[in-house]
């Protein structure tokens, strides 16, 4: 039997919530720990007036927006010609990070890029599937 073009959809939106609720437990955890770890050692080397405005020195201080400064210290590690074009320029010196805290700020980007395509098409499956019920 043939599914109409409602089942398809329904059932394609069932199947993408599982991935979701997978990942969104795994990116807060693995956020959390890079987040302590990543300020603890990056803040005293990188949290300063030539990669950060005098605003920001001020209000990157409160924790909502210390995830601010904790994305750009993962950018930093995972992608720092992306970076260091933007933010850091002239970071040449070594980062106070091991290979274990870099795999997982690899790891992290990459959870959160998964989580947010899932989320996208999650998102487009519940229109269709408003749109065509």
């Amino acid at each position: 039997m043939m599914q109409t073009p409602l089942d398809l959809v329904q059932t394609v939106g069932f199947y993408l919530i599982f991935p979701v609720l997978v990942l969104t437990p795994a990116v807060i955890v693995v956020g959390l720990i890079l987040h302590s770890t990543l300020i603890a050692r990056l803040d005293p080397v990188l949290f300063k007036a030539p990669y950060f405005h005098e605003k920001e020195l001020k209000s990157l201080m409160v924790w909502p927006l210390t995830m601010v400064k904790t994305l750009g210290y993962m950018m930093l590690i995972a992608c720092p010609k992306l970076a260091k074009w933007k933010r850091f320029k002239g970071v040449g010196e070594a980062l106070p990070v091991e290979k274990p805290l870099i795999a997982l700020c690899y790891a992290e980007l990459v959870m959160l890029v998964s989580l947010i395509v899932t989320s996208v098409l999650l998102l487009i499956a519940s229109a269709l599937s408003a749109l065509l019920g």
